[in-house]
């Protein structure tokens, strides 16, 4: 989500043809929000990673600009042909590149979307200036609370506060999005409040939890994927982050506030808690939580 906004600045600024090569799983959802032609990357077998290759050979792009930091996306952009490949010269990738940037370009204290303009050689623009995008409303949900308490990253990343801010949101309707690992936490949710929760974790598309998301009136969310489309279809959010930054990954949008307690050891950006007790999410409270929605729920009004 982030990269598709400094994509779109650049199509806007520089009259550039885009396409996107994106994950199978993602393919839809991006084509959706950017109205861009999409490449799915299949390479779950050799035989899917060759017929990616062959089309995107096919398509004689004239450059390719490689945003995840992997050897394996390097060398993917190496065995396309394509001559001007730029990216940052990390994980021992630089004899991939053509245009190798320096490895200090990745920088957490300043936010991501600098990094991913100048690999792609547009100019950058702070998060809180992006508009977001309109798309079509749902039949059912739209209007409410959405929460998204889910995070593929790990337990550091995930608040538990979740069922606790239900109950403090009492004048609230509230719909539970994530995929079906984020189950517990949803049930959990759906518990708290039963007769306002539409927990629907597990049994929408990612293009209809987008379309939930974007007609929210606040958007409640660990840092995730989710978060990202709620702050890139402009939609109010508030992030809660544990072991990463928000220096570096808040959402974007005028419309953000953002749920974080400095602790000695945050950010670390680990997947668990090297201490085992998370004090930079447990020490978020739900009622702080709770304030932030309202505040965001009076400036939409």
């Amino acid at each position: 989500m982030l990269a598709l906004s400094v994509i779109h600045r650049k199509i806007t600024t520089q009259h550039a043809d885009v396409t996107l090569l994106a994950h199978p799983q993602h393919a839809e959802l991006y084509g959706l929000l950017s109205g861009l032609p999409v490449i799915s990357f299949g390479r779950k077998t050799w035989a899917e990673y060759r017929a990616t290759l062959a089309r995107v050979r096919k398509e004689r792009f004239d450059r390719v600009f490689v945003l995840p930091p992997s050897f394996s996306s390097a060398l993917f952009s190496f065995l396309t042909r394509i001559k001007k490949r730029r990216g940052i010269a990390s994980d021992g990738r630089a004899s991939l590149l053509s245009q190798a940037l320096p490895r200090s370009l990745r920088d957490t204290s300043r936010h991501l979307t600098y990094e991913y303009a100048m690999v792609i050689e547009t100019d950058f623009v702070p998060p809180e200036y992006w508009q977001g995008i309109t798309l079509e409303k749902p039949e059912d949900h739209a209007g409410r609370v959405v929460f998204c308490p889910g995070s593929r990253y790990g337990a550091a990343k995930r608040w538990r506060g979740f069922p606790e801010l239900a109950g403090l949101l009492y004048e609230r309707e509230i719909v539970v999005l994530g995929d079906a690992g984020d189950a517990e936490e949803a049930e959990a949710v759906e518990a708290a409040a039963p007769d306002r929760v539409a927990n629907l974790c597990g049994r929408t598309s990612l293009v209809d939890a987008a379309r939930i998301i974007s007609s929210a009136k606040a958007v409640v969310s660990n840092d995730s994927g989710l978060m990202h489309v709620a702050g890139f279809t402009g939609a109010p959010v508030v992030g809660i982050f544990g072991s990463t930054s928000p220096a570096w990954t808040k959402p974007l949008g005028s419309k953000v506030k953002i749920a974080h307690v400095k602790t000695g050891c945050s950010p670390c950006f680990k997947r668990t808690c090297r201490h085992r007790h998370i004090d930079c999410l447990s020490k978020i409270s739900a009622e702080s939580v709770a304030a932030l929605v309202r505040q965001l729920v009076g400036e939409r009004n």
